[in-house]
């Protein structure tokens, strides 16, 4: 019982430590992972990237998954972020005046 209180804890510190991945516990002799951002199952072993740009692996007893994108959050004023999902890409840029510069960071990747 105090091993599973520590596995607990710890992957408590894991998803505190790094935003940008989440490991889940599968049970028992589960012979698939369920990706929980679009429902479908995966086979033990396999890694992919799904439709939100997150790249997940699903190993005995763990599905991992990390952003492979982050998110941007944009400084300067009037510039916007667009997101390609299909190439897991995006471009910050102004709308109305291609000569600025857009200042920002990234979340998550």
């Amino acid at each position: 019982m105090k091993s599973l209180a520590l596995v607990l804890v710890f992957c408590a510190f894991v998803s505190l430590s790094d935003s940008a991945c989440s490991l889940t516990l599968l049970k028992s002799g589960e012979n698939h992972c369920i990706d929980h951002y679009d429902n479908f199952k995966h086979l033990m072993g396999s890694t992919w990237t799904n439709r939100n740009c997150v790249k997940c692996t699903c190993s005995p007893g763990k599905m991992k998954c990390c952003d492979v994108m982050g998110r941007a959050s944009v400084m300067t004023k009037g510039c916007i972020v667009k997101y390609n999902y299909k190439r897991c890409t995006f471009h910050v840029f102004h709308p109305k005046d291609p000569t600025i510069i857009c200042d920002y960071g990234v979340v998550g990747k």
